[in-house]
């Protein structure tokens, strides 16, 4: 896909991470005709045991940027159908249809939007892996030089940071406003469903589990694919990553019931994730009001209790696409206004959310967690079953 004379040839866009939001947001500037690299620094984009949920916000994004890549995703997909909630100590508090089952909702993993973003892009756009961003100045010809570490330079008329909330877009244009931990850890995994036997919720390959208390949450469902994915959190006052997550993660719950381990142990260890949990406080702009921006956990990191953070790239993508319809790049002032447009649109969106996924993220881990989800899943279903 590599098809550009980096060494002559000037882009259009640069897109810094070839995550979902960067790839989404190639794929709508190339719709309107832009050139456009994506730049990622891993060497390969491997499975990584993460799942996500989209439901219709995201769904419509997709939609909004092409159609057919929104069915695309949703055939990857599984809407949960049966759902059950216990304790650490197998109390049960709920085993039902799941609230959530004919809606929009789905749970499926990270990889595989990537991969299906990935697969479906255009003749002009470009991806090359292995391209670590270390810095970017501004050339005499009106476009960003990016420098790569042992990679040739690179120039472009838009430069769009979607590399996350380590961003080295973010480090240049914002300055050192570093990411705040919000107290909790995260361990994430996935695995072929075919590697057990399953019961209730999981036998029909619909299931959505949750096990709460003790200040954590051990959640596991069908994530499309064939695929189980599983998300664990649990308060540690350090960031500091385990020497071994498969262990760490085994550790931390080994005093819950045996499905935990049940799910854990068929989990290849480099498929485990494990993250500290950050945010950070709104900024008034997020590129340098002409040529640099940023889009998705580069831009705004919220904590994940909302289940947001996938839809909100999706959206930004589509925001930022259309306030560049018929932009010429060359015109750095209109190029500028419309960059500018774009972050005041998004920021009206996404930093009101920032207090809302605090107080989730404390929610999730407080004592009655689990008897609030009970009642929840309960009204949920009732509702439903009145239509």
């Amino acid at each position: 896909m590599n098809s550009l004379n980096l060494n002559n040839d000037i882009l259009d866009v640069a897109v810094i991470g070839a995550g979902p939001g960067g790839l989404a947001v190639a794929h709508a500037l190339a719709k309107l005709g832009f050139s456009v690299g994506i730049f990622e620094k891993a060497k390969i984009l491997r499975p990584i045991g993460a799942a996500l949920g989209l439901a219709d916000m995201g769904y419509k994004a997709l939609a909004d940027i092409d159609s057919d890549l929104a069915t695309q995703v949703r055939k990857l997909a599984a809407n949960p159908q049966y759902q059950l909630l216990i304790r650490p100590n197998g109390e049960v508090l709920f085993a039902d249809d799941s609230p959530l089952a004919g809606t929009n909702f789905t749970w499926l993993t990270w990889y595989s939007l990537q991969t299906c973003l990935r697969d479906s892009l255009s003749t002009n756009v470009s991806l090359y892996l292995n391209h670590s961003l270390i810095n970017f100045t501004y050339d005499s010809n009106s476009c960003v030089r990016l420098q790569f570490k042992k990679q040739t330079d690179v120039c472009a008329r838009l430069l769009i940071g979607a590399d996350g909330y380590k961003s080295c877009v973010r480090a240049i244009t914002v300055g050192h406003d570093s990411p705040l931990y919000t107290g909790t850890m995260s361990w994430r995994g996935i695995f072929p469903r075919q590697k057990l036997t399953l019961d209730f919720p999981f036998s029909q390959g619909f299931g959505f589990q949750l096990v709460v208390g003790e200040g954590k949450n051990f959640w596991i469902m069908d994530a499309g694919d064939d695929l189980i994915a599983w998300s664990a959190t649990a308060l540690q006052e350090s960031p500091e990553k385990s020497s071994s997550a498969h262990l760490k993660v085994q550790e931390v719950f080994a005093h819950w019931l045996p499905v935990i381990n049940h799910f854990i142990q068929p989990t290849e260890p480099k498929a485990i994730v494990e993250t500290g949990v950050f945010d950070r406080e709104p900024v008034a702009q997020w590129g340098d009001n002409q040529c640099v921006t940023l889009l998705g956990d580069a831009a705004h990191l919220i904590r994940p209790s909302l289940g947001l953070g996938t839809t909100l790239a999706l959206q930004d993508a589509v925001t930022l696409a259309r306030n560049l319809a018929d932009i010429t790049l060359t015109d750095i002032e209109r190029l500028g206004l419309a960059i500018q447009n774009y972050e005041r649109e998004r920021m009206a969106v996404t930093t009101p959310l920032l207090e809302k996924a605090r107080q989730g993220g404390y929610d999730s881990h407080a004592e009655d967690q689990a008897d609030r989800l009970k009642i929840a899943f309960e009204t949920q279903l009732a509702s439903v079953r009145s239509k």
